[in-house]
C-alpha cells in the first residue's frame, strides 16, 4: 500500500497544471517522475505514477490510443505484482479509453463493469470523468441519447452527494451536446448548458475544460447564425 510521496505529490501537481491549461508543464513534471521510476523499488509507487503522471492525463487529453495501450501495460505488471487496487483502476482507464475510441454497447458496457467492480472495493476515484462524463459522451456517440441523459443526470446527483467538483464543468459541457442530439434539438438548453460549463470552468481557473466548453459554445453559435462573436469568445 502507499506510495513515495516526493513523486505522488508531482502528480497531483501535473493534474492541477492540466485543469490550468499549462499542458507544456504538465507534461514537463510527467518526464520528471517517469525518469525515476525505473529504478523505483516499491512496487506500488511505480503503478500508482505510471497511472496518474501518464495514463490519467492521456484520458484527460483524449489521447485514447496512448491510453489504451499504457493502462495495459499497468495491467500486466499490477497482476504480476498482485496490486490488485490499482489493477482495477488500470482496467477501468483501459476500458473508458476503449469505449471512447470505439463506442461499440460491448465497448460501453465494459467500461460500466470496470467502474462496478471498483465501487464494490468502496471507492470512488474516476467516478466524474470516466461514469458520468466519459460515459455519457460514448453513450451519445453510438447513438443512445437517453443513455447518455440518464448517466449526466446521475452525474449531477453524484457530484452533489459526493463534492467531487473539478470535473463538473465538463459534465454541464456533456450535457448541452446531449440537447443538441435529441429528436428535436433544444438549441437554447444547449447553450445555456455551455455558457454554464464556461463560467463554472473560469471559477475554478481550470482553462483546459474552459476551452472545452467554448469551442462548443462558439460551435453553436456559428451554425445557428448567432450575433455573438465566436472568435471573441475563443481568443483569450
Amino acid at each position: 500500500f502507499g506510495g513515495d510521496p516526493g513523486l505522488l505529490v508531482l502528480c497531483y501537481k501535473i493534474w492541477a497544471l492540466m485543469f490550468l491549461g499549462r499542458l507544456d508543464q504538465a507534461a514537463q513534471v510527467s518526464e520528471r517522475v517517469r525518469a525515476e521510476l525505473p529504478g523505483h523499488g516499491h512496487a506500488p509507487t511505480f503503478a500508482l505514477c505510471n497511472l496518474f503522471a501518464a495514463t490519467w492525463p492521456e484520458l484527460l487529453i483524449g489521447d485514447f490510443d496512448a491510453c489504451e495501450r499504457h493502462s495495459a501495460e499497468i495491467i500486466a505488471y499490477c497482476a504480476e505484482r498482485k496490486l490488485e487496487q490499482q489493477r482495477r483502476r488500470a482496467v477501468i482507464l483501459h476500458a473508458c479509453a476503449r469505449a471512447m475510441r470505439e463506442p461499440t454497447q460491448e465497448n460501453i458496457a465494459a467500461s460500466r463493469a470496470a467502474m462496478d467492480a471498483e465501487h464494490r472495493s468502496g471507492t470512488r476515484v474516476f467516478d466524474s470523468v470516466v461514469i458520468f462524463s466519459k460515459l455519457g459522451e460514448a453513450l451519445l456517440a453510438s447513438g443512445d441519447v437517453s443513455g447518455a441523459e440518464t448517466t449526466l443526470q446521475e452525474g449531477f446527483a453524484f457530484v452533489e452527494q459526493f463534492g467531487q467538483r473539478f470535473w463538473l464543468a465538463d459534465l454541464h459541457r456533456v450535457d448541452g451536446q446531449i440537447a443538441l442530439k435529441r429528436a428535436e434539438p433544444d438549441r437554447a438548453r444547449a447553450e445555456a448548458c455551455f455558457l454554464r460549463a464556461v463560467d463554472i470552468a473560469r471559477s475554478q481557473e481550470a482553462r483546459l475544460l474552459e476551452l472545452r466548453a467554448a469551442t462548443d459554445l462558439a460551435r453553436l453559435w456559428r451554425d445557428t447564425g448567432s450575433h455573438n462573436d465566436p472568435r471573441a469568445l475563443l481568443e483569450p
